[in-house]
């Protein structure tokens, strides 16, 4: 794909990798707030992924919470956040990709 293709995308996958940490952190349930202030994005493994984060040293639990234990029923707040907004960022996307391939070509 060509360098710019991919340099149009990138703020669209921010955009919609900050609605998803936005969105996780209202689900997420407080008790002291480690886990809510634990949820982020970085930069994925190549540069059209993002990588939402949950946890960190303070809030090592998030696995625990979003999926339950036997003596702890699950609190789910990163799967519910992606699953409701999943078809909207994947229309974003395509419709920046699609865009982004018409000015590459346009410029050609």
């Amino acid at each position: 794909m060509p360098a710019a293709i991919k340099l149009a995308i990138q703020p669209a996958l921010d955009k919609s990798a900050a609605e998803l940490v936005a969105l996780a952190k209202a689900l997420a349930p407080v008790d002291q707030g480690d886990l809510k202030d634990s949820i982020h994005f970085t930069a994925g493994e190549h540069e059209l992924a993002r990588k939402i984060v949950a946890g960190d040293a303070e809030a090592h639990y998030a696995r625990w919470v979003e999926f339950g234990t036997v003596d702890t029923p699950q609190q789910a707040f990163l799967f519910p956040a992606y699953r409701t907004l999943r078809d909207k960022i994947k229309r974003r996307l395509q419709r920046e990709a699609n865009k982004a391939i018409k000015a590459y070509w346009a410029a050609r």
